[in-house]
């Protein structure tokens, strides 16, 4: 006998563009759903998969007419259900949450931009409706609601005493903040919100009802057995073992288990990684994508990983590569969570948002190299990394994945073919030999440049004089901002009240200009550096004197009242003559001058590259074919003239600047940058590659042409 019931639909799909899919639905989270997980991995993922795909297509010439016509790129399904009249997301919180973080980001960004008002507005409805008077955003979850509403605000929060799960999405915010690409500004800003929002796409996957929803939740999370791509690559590489394959599978589970233990999806990555770094061209090759479609790409390039392959070189790949070197692999993931000493730079790298350093890495070790020599190989590459996304930071140059591929591309076969350590240290050497006299504009730094990287270099400057001086190593403690806890701070040494300090600097403006400058600001713990309040900075002096070393060092006689171990340690390294007291009486722009010169001189110190590991060429001089050059150099040759006008055009407006005397450019606004693409930044609004934006006006020729001649001179010279 038949039931007398009506038969469900069948699930349904849909696609939806992110437009779409934020305007016609406020989402919902059942018990079943787990909480917000999303750490940096997977936020720097999405976002550098993102903004990737987009800057591969985008020229400062293309419009949003060119942009409609840009390829698309589509995140994934998703699972969603209808219960009392609402609906809930099933699964697929975290790219959703993580999408509404970015449409805040991005809202951020819009405001103020001439032209951008329309924008702002589509985003505000995007993000939030008011409905029957209250205040309703996309991802609807009273827990969420009030560090979604300071986001959107741009207000403080009290993330430390917060639930986990929500101290995830603040931070998770911040790491979009912190690594969103600066050269997606202004007007290339707009041209990405419109890719965003009408050219990404996922599917919504409708179970209808809560109990569907939880058994397909469950099939996809739980009990799918269909094969993942490791599964492809397993059977693919072990079938042609020489021996019965199952003999090998133990092996693999294992290297599998080893590193799903330290990271979820670390297995996959790391397979990815070592095809990479092992055959770089391939990797870099039209057709499948060695990252969205692994198997596909292995089988396309056969030829180029096994050129005379016979049977059982499959399989030997994985005895004799894969799975030798997954547990240096696996180190490497530990030492991007926390700060291993061996391996500092790597977690420093991750902190910086260098989402995928270890293709570099992969690249220089051997299957015979012991684990101790691995390891050293690795430091070796990781502050290497280091050295150029500082370095780069301090000349305003891009340090976006993309970048970090572009250096990888240059070096990585030299890389492959170093057999060992001292020829490693020797080709990165030749790489970095002109990096550190970037150094020299450090004592520029302001904080309201940067305020992600200012933090950085502080922590480095003030953890290298602490553990100089024999204490406790501080620097993961100044990194990680623990639950319930403010974290470590910068600290402004002088007041925002620009009246406080009028009679020494009576213009306001200059005034908030010398306080944003380094030689201004030190590295406080968050509880400290909020009970000072509006304090003038003679009165914290004494409170300074139990806080960081360098904090202490500002009171006049801490050298010499003990700090033994300090003063010799200064002496050492000859930075004790630098070391400059605060006095009421002095003028304030010599002191903070005179400060600079102090944090300028111990960062030359910590990126010294004999001190990170690496060999210069003999001379000193960066080899020829090196593409990081500085309009100084090209002064120095006289291809370039001091006060030579720059004229660059961008959609047929005319934009103007000045070359200074010591190689920097003066835009129209009287903002001074260090290079050609923070140049055409500051004065456009958005970048692409300034060295072909700017042309000299004496001449008529583009910097990247005087650039060029300034090759073939040094080339023709030798060394």
């Amino acid at each position: 006998m038949a039931r007398n019931r009506t038969a469900k639909e069948l699930v349904s799909a849909c696609e939806y563009s992110v437009h779409d899919l934020f305007r016609d639905d406020t989402f919902f989270l059942d018990y079943f759903q787990r909480e917000y997980v999303w750490e940096q991995p997977q936020v720097d993922k999405l976002l550098a998969d993102l903004t990737g795909r987009f800057l591969d297509q985008f020229s400062d010439e293309h419009s949003a007419h060119d942009v409609a016509e840009y390829d698309p790129y589509f995140l994934g399904p998703f699972i969603v259900y209808q219960a009392d009249k609402k609906t809930y997301l099933a699964d697929g919180q975290q790219r959703v949450v993580t999408l509404l973080l970015l449409l805040i980001f991005l809202r951020r960004l819009t405001i103020g931009i001439a032209g951008a008002e329309e924008k702002t507005s589509l985003l505000s409805t995007l993000i939030l409706s008011e409905r029957f008077g209250r205040r309703t955003y996309t991802v609807d979850v009273d827990e969420y609601a009030s560090c979604f509403e300071a986001l959107y605000r741009d207000r403080r929060f009290a993330a430390g005493d917060a639930p986990l799960n929500v101290q995830r999405v603040w931070t998770a915010f911040q790491h979009v903040e912190n690594h969103f690409p600066a050269t997606l500004r202004g007007e290339a800003l707009l041209l990405f919100i419109d890719w965003l929002l009408h050219r990404v796409s996922l599917v919504a996957m409708n179970a209808g009802d809560r109990r569907r929803a939880v058994e397909m939740y469950q099939t996809i999370n739980d009990r799918g057995v269909h094969l993942s791509p490791m599964d492809h690559l397993k059977r693919y590489l072990l079938s042609d073992a020489e021996s019965d394959p199952r003999a090998l599978e133990g092996k693999w589970n294992a290297m599998v288990s080893d590193l799903e233990k330290v990271e979820r999806g670390a297995a996959f990555a790391y397979v990815r990684t070592v095809f990479r770094a092992k055959f770089p061209a391939a990797a870099r090759a039209p057709g499948p994508s060695l990252t969205d479609a692994t198997h596909e790409w292995v089988l396309a390039h056969e030829t180029d990983i096994w050129a005379t392959r016979k049977h059982g070189h499959r399989a030997q790949f994985f005895t004799d590569t894969l799975y030798p070197l997954h547990h240096t692999y696996a180190t490497l993931l530990r030492a991007r969570n926390r700060l291993n000493p061996a391996l500092a730079a790597v977690r420093f790298n991750a902190h910086n948002g260098i989402s995928e350093q270890f293709d570099l890495t992969v690249a220089a070790l051997r299957a015979d190299d012991s684990q101790t020599l691995r390891e050293s190989k690795a430091a070796l590459v990781a502050n290497f990394l280091d050295l150029f996304y500082v370095t780069q930071m301090v000349e305003d140059e891009p340090v976006e994945q993309k970048s970090i591929d572009e250096l990888v591309s240059e070096v990585i076969t030299a890389v492959r073919l170093s057999e060992t350590d001292d020829e490693l240290r020797r080709v990165l050497g030749e790489q970095a030999a002109g990096w550190p006299d970037r150094l020299d504009r450090l004592s520029d730094l302001r904080y309201d440049r940067g305020k992600h990287f200012v933090h950085y270099v502080l922590t480095r400057l003030t953890a290298w004089v602490e553990t100089g001086a024999g204490r406790k190593d501080p620097t993961e403690e100044f990194l990680t901002r623990r639950t319930g806890e403010r974290g470590f701070e910068i600290e402004h040494l002088f007041t925002s009240t620009a009246s406080e300090y009028e009679q020494m600097v009576p213009d306001a403006s200059y005034y908030a200009y010398l306080r944003n400058r380094i030689g201004a600001l030190l590295l406080l713990d968050g509880l400290d550096n909020g009970s000072y309040g509006g304090m003038r900075l003679e009165d914290k002096l004494k409170h300074y004197r139990k806080d960081t070393l360098l904090g202490g060092m500002l009171n006049p006689d801490f050298l010499d009242r003990g700090n033994v171990k300090l003063r010799r340690f200064l002496r050492t390294e000859g930075l004790d003559k630098l070391v400059v007291p605060y006095k009421t009486d002095e003028v304030l722009e010599t002191f903070i001058e005179a400060r600079g010169r102090l944090y300028r001189e111990i960062a030359k110190r910590i990126w010294n590259l004999g001190r990170l590991g690496l060999i210069p060429p003999a001379d000193g001089k960066p080899a020829p074919a090196q593409k990081r050059i500085r309009l100084v150099n090209l002064l120095d040759e006289g291809l370039l003239l001091a006060d030579d006008r720059l004229v660059g055009v961008h959609r047929k407006k005319p934009y103007y600047a000045r070359v200074l005397a010591d190689g920097r450019i003066e835009t129209a606004s009287g903002t001074v940058r260090a290079a050609p693409t923070a140049a055409m930044m500051d004065a456009v609004g958005t970048a692409s590659n300034g060295w072909a934006f700017w042309r000299v006006d004496r001449t008529s020729e583009l910097l990247d042409t005087i650039r060029k001649r300034y090759f073939e001179r040094v080339g023709r010279r030798g060394p």
